[in-house]
């Protein structure tokens, strides 16, 4: 399976952590998804501060453009984790 972000049918670049995140939050839209349950999956079985959740996190937000022209994706619970905010659709190719 390919995980693939599209901007006007056009691949956006996002590293392989924040996409990871990017697809944790959109399996669950709406839903407060926990810093540790996001840090477990980008993560397994390794120990990293939480800054790093906060530097992918940061570019992902930018990558959307978050905040930006009106635009709001996913927002912080603070202490408790993120939701993705947006209306998603999900697309799936006939290959």
């Amino acid at each position: 399976m390919q995980f693939l972000l599209l901007e006007r049918g056009k691949p956006v670049p996002l590293g392989s952590r924040a996409l990871e995140i990017l697809i944790a939050l959109l399996e669950r839209p709406g839903e407060l998804v926990s810093k540790q349950d996001l840090m477990a999956r980008v993560w397994p079985n390794i120990f990293v501060e939480p800054a790093n959740l906060t530097v992918h996190m940061s570019a992902l937000r930018r990558t959307l453009r978050d905040g930006r022209d009106g635009n709001r994706f996913i927002i912080n619970i603070p202490g408790r984790g993120y939701r993705f905010v947006a209306s998603v659709e999900v697309a799936r190719s006939s290959n």
